[in-house]
């Protein structure tokens, strides 16, 4: 076994990619490291006379089963887990001193599998070795440093020359939480080969995907044993045709909308858009959903946030529509609305269900991306009146609906409502007036009255034209996020119309 010191800095490599490699063992070696490195990227290092110590010199164990046991080991891991260098004094006769720097990046498993690699083959670029000793370094990044790919080089040696040779610990941070995200992508792609493999995966074949052309699926988490796939995520299919990949996507945005509401509600979407939403249980809640746009409403999304009874099934079932989804039925709601055979009918255990899906990610081929779940509306406690009258309890109220509603429709959003029904929706466009313009169209075609009504925009407006417009056709107070450099012009406008309008320095964007 090498000689260990408490004082000394190493650092220990083990790469895939050698792109860089002695470019940065040189630039370690000048910074004071000691070079520790397993079978290949020693050879490497050392055929460029880089001087390295090999993991087998270190622990006084060779490389076993051609390479597949080499660095789990504790004077390895040891090295990277100890808590502080003092720590290391009780450890030094076992051979075990601090590594404080770790750079690995991991077999390439994703490039086998899309290579065609046979299972053989695919199985033998699952990295053990790799993972762990990345996850035990982003761990104690207290002291430890650990670099996952060599698209960080270029910081890392920048900090080092910065910082005399040490990192610094938010850089540390960064790279422990890029280390565990890039980890969770590389196990998510183990696990799906296998299933793929295996025809294990949970999930559905789902009719066809945004067009008839489209082949679709939908992959779940693992449902009870016995229990319908759809179980998994608290959602039952009690009747109607297979969902579609677009019927999955209606569902989420259904169940996502009524479920921002702790009162009774409806709401109604067409292709993921708000097309009518109303306050109050059964078919009250219906008949309010159905006030500003029942055209759109043709062959829509109904979901519900409280049980369905008699009644509103009734009216459910007169009218053409794709999904019916609520947290119960009664027995005879179940049962009328069951005999449209095309119709899906499906329970959602909402709490469930939200928890299930809760983030949001989009995917092309191999690239994904990923972000939070947009939850809670904290700026509805502290909002700015930034002009107009002092809003009473009931504006607050309606303000407060159509601001949730509006979360819930493409950008660019309007949405104008009263005390319990949205009156005139405007969503996707790609200007705030035409969006504007297009709610004040659907009120209009309803011959509803705007006049009293609030509005929301889940956006700033950039001109006061916006607010002259909602003014004009009605609008007696007006919530957005705001955010432009137009505020103060905006505000004063609103002020000078005697619209009342609340900023809320926080928005709902859904692009």
């Amino acid at each position: 076994m090498a000689e260990v010191s408490v004082d000394q800095k190493r650092a220990l490599l083990s790469v895939t990619d050698k792109s860089r490699l002695v470019e940065l063992g040189r630039a370690l070696i000048s910074h004071g490291y000691e070079l520790i490195a397993s079978g290949g990227t020693a050879a490497k290092l050392r055929e460029n006379d880089v001087k390295v110590i090999g993991v087998g010199e270190l622990t006084g164990y060779p490389e076993i089963f051609g390479g597949r046991v080499k660095t789990l080991h504790p004077i390895v891991h040891g090295g990277i887990l100890g808590p502080s260098r003092d720590a290391f004094a009780e450890t030094l006769e076992m051979g075990i001193g601090p590594i404080d720097l770790v750079v690995v990046n991991l077999y390439q498993f994703t490039e086998a599998v899309a290579a065609g690699a046979d299972e053989a083959a695919t199985v033998e670029k699952i990295d053990i070795g790799g993972p762990t000793l990345l996850r035990a370094a982003a761990k104690n990044f207290k002291r430890v440093t650990v670099v996952s790919s060599p698209e960080h080089y270029d910081e890392l040696l920048a900090e080092l020359e910065n910082g005399a040779g040490e990192t610094g610990l938010e850089f540390r941070r960064r790279m422990a939480a890029s280390t565990f995200r890039m980890a969770e992508r590389y196990n998510n792609a183990i696990a799906t080969w296998f299933e793929e493999v295996t025809a294990t995966r949970p999930g559905l074949e789902l009719r066809y995907g945004e067009n008839p052309h489209q082949g679709a699926s939908l992959l779940l988490p693992a449902a009870t044993e016995g229990q319908p796939a759809l179980s998994a995520i608290g959602v039952t299919q009690h009747g109607g045709k297979e969902l579609s990949y677009n019927n999955i996507i209606d569902l989420i945005a259904g169940l996502k909308l009524v479920g921002d509401f702790a009162d009774p509600c409806c709401g109604i979407l067409k292709h993921t858009n708000p097309c009518g939403f109303g306050l109050g249980a059964g078919a009250e809640g219906l008949q309010r959903a159905l006030i500003c746009d029942p055209v759109s409403a043709f062959g829509g999304v109904f979901a519900f946030n409280a049980e369905v009874d008699l009644e509103t099934a009734e009216i459910l079932a007169k009218r053409f529509l794709e999904i019916i989804v609520a947290p119960s039925f009664t027995d005879e709601a179940l049962a009328r609305l069951t005999k449209k055979k095309n119709v899906r009918v499906l329970t959602a255990d909402l709490d469930q269900f939200l928890a299930k899906t809760k983030g949001r990610s989009r995917s092309w081929g191999q690239l994904e991306l990923r972000q939070d779940e947009d939850t809670g509306f904290p700026e509805l406690s502290d909002w700015k009146v930034a002009a107009g009258p002092e809003p009473d309890a009931a504006t607050c109220t309606a303000l407060e609906m159509v601001w949730k509603v509006c979360k819930h429709g493409k950008s660019n959003g309007i949405v104008l409502g009263d005390l319990t029904a949205t009156l005139g929706l405007g969503f996707g466009q790609m200007s705030r007036v035409d969006s504007t313009e297009l709610a004040v169209l659907k009120a209009g075609n309803q011959k509803l009255d705007l006049t009293g009504c609030v509005a929301a925009s889940d956006g700033f407006f950039p001109f006061p034209d916006g607010v002259e417009k909602l003014a004009a056709a009605g609008a007696r107070a007006i919530i957005a996020p705001g955010g432009s450099i137009r505020d103060g012009e905006v505000a004063a406008r609103a002020g000078e119309l005697g619209v009342t309008l609340i900023l809320t320095g926080r928005r709902h964007f859904n692009h």
